[in-house]
């Protein structure tokens, strides 16, 4: 049976930018839903008010925040406005580094925004998404959750804490539909904290995905009830190399980031 979004209430974070903003936009205008669209930008996220009308009840808070959460679920139950689908769209991607140039701080920090905050939304919202006829929580994880490689011990650990979690709600819980996706590069603005070169930029931008494609194939895969969502040529490449080559696979993955000659993979 297909998930079908159509006429969904659905709680999206990290709907200001990137994928988020672009996943936003589609429930919107071509599934007819009622998005409650998180994010701490307050501004871009009254902008995509401005853009999509009345499909979109923008709520500025930090996904971090399990009071927020609370507080969002309260208000919710006491407008009597059942849930249907939770999107955990939002994330963060700390500094390319090795494990001895970063910090523990840092690694929480990448904890906190990647996977923390997915289970306070989940845990807020899972008894109005259980009443919905198609309940679902679907959560964001990356493609370095597929395939671990130099640099992004703090990124991979918090990405593969959301796949591992998720995959196993996804068995235990038969009532709503539980996904995790996994999509590679795109040309989002996840890689501010890198402080790239413009030439940096113009090249990741050259290979990095659409969002907008992205959002699409996304919510096609999603259509089709499926539990684990990869997307992108990049994610494939890296599920494929772990799973045939584990020892080999992330080696060949940091080569390959290396000979880019990109500044911000210089400590890979």
């Amino acid at each position: 049976m297909k998930y079908k979004f159509e006429n969904k209430t659905v709680v999206l974070t990290g709907a200001s930018s990137g994928i988020g903003r672009q996943l936003a936009t589609l429930l919107v205008t071509k599934y007819s839903c009622r998005v409650y669209a998180i994010a701490r930008r307050e501004a871009l996220l009254l902008e995509l008010k401005d853009e999509l009308g009345e499909g979109v009840i923008p709520c500025p808070f930090d996904a971090t925040s399990k009071g927020e959460w609370e507080m969002l679920a309260k208000r919710l139950d006491d407008d009597g406005i059942i849930v249907d689908a939770l999107i955990n769209c939002a994330g963060a991607l700390p500094k390319f580094a090795s494990v001895e140039n970063s910090t523990s701080a840092q690694a929480l920090e990448a904890m906190k925004i990647n996977f923390d905050a997915q289970l306070y939304a989940t845990e807020a919202l899972l008894p109005s998404i259980k009443k919905s006829t198609q309940g679902a929580v679907i959560s964001f994880s990356s493609s370095s959750a597929l395939c671990p490689f130099a640099g992004v011990s703090a990124y991979c650990a918090s990405k593969s804490a959301s796949r591992a979690y998720f995959e196993c709600f996804a068995r235990e819980n038969k009532q709503i539909y539980v996904a995790s996706v996994m999509n590679g590069f795109v040309k989002t603005d996840i890689m501010r904290a890198q402080a790239p070169s413009e030439a940096d930029m113009r090249l990741i931008s050259k290979v990095s995905a659409d969002p907008r494609k992205t959002a699409l194939k996304i919510l096609k895969r999603l259509r089709k009830r499926r539990s684990r969502v990869i997307v992108g040529a990049d994610a494939h490449l890296m599920n494929f190399a772990y799973k045939l080559f584990p020892n080999i696979g992330p080696k060949i993955i940091s080569k390959i980031l290396k000979r880019s000659g990109l500044e911000i993979f210089k400590n890979i």
